[in-house]
């Protein structure tokens, strides 16, 4: 799957104080993260969180006007049921129903909210009119602010040397969460892993 989630210009740099006008160079080089290129519909994740937790099958569909998640254990039906449109939230899990309306800043925190901003922003492209600003960190390593896919809170991009995301810190609402090219995400009460399949090798020439 290579369908690309279309987001809305809705957000400013208001919030990133401490970044800078991105130079031409950094707007030149910018790029996806890996696992984000072309995300495959199906897959495997891994929670562990208060509302749910397990590894499980993943099945995703992406169009341009957002996106839907569905997760399924080994044994027994879906426990997941996530769909955003036009940036509204609606999810089902095993008992209860999850919805919120953008502006999502002020949404109730959730998994379903950590959900649909990871995979809203992993289908979103990474292109230079959305680097609102740059900053180096402690560290030394070039972070960009993006402007989030879900029109929604704050988007930190730690870039490589190459220009590609290797990490994605969010902030949405009262959740600070963040992402990792390995797959790994991590937030406050929760953990998870995204492992998506290996690519096909390439075919020979001739062959």
């Amino acid at each position: 799957m290579s369908q690309r989630f279309t987001f809305p210009l809705l957000v400013v740099l208001a919030g990133c104080h401490s970044f800078g006008p991105p130079r031409p160079e950094t707007l030149a080089r910018v790029r996806p993260m890996p696992i984000g290129g072309a995300l495959p519909s199906r897959f495997e994740v891994e929670i562990a969180s208060p509302s749910l937790s397990g590894i499980f099958d993943a099945v995703l569909a992406v169009d341009s006007r957002g996106l839907q998640l569905q997760l399924f254990p080994d044994i027994g039906g879906k426990v997941l049921d996530l769909q955003l449109r036009d940036l509204a939230l609606v999810a089902d899990l095993p008992g209860h129903r999850y919805a919120a309306q953008p502006p999502l800043d002020g949404a109730a925190p959730h998994l379903a909210l950590v959900l649909a901003a990871v995979f809203a922003e992993l289908a979103a492209p990474v292109v230079p009119t959305r680097v609102l600003g740059e900053r180096t960190a402690a560290d030394g390593r070039l972070e960009v602010a993006l402007r989030p896919a879900l029109g929604s809170g704050e988007v930190v991009a730690t870039l490589g040397a190459d220009g590609a995301v290797e990490r994605y810190a969010f902030t949405l609402g009262w959740l600070d969460f963040a992402l990792t090219a390995g797959g790994e995400l991590r937030g406050s009460g929760f953990a998870g892993w995204l492992r998506f399949p290996a690519p096909a090798p390439a075919k020979a020439e001739g062959s």
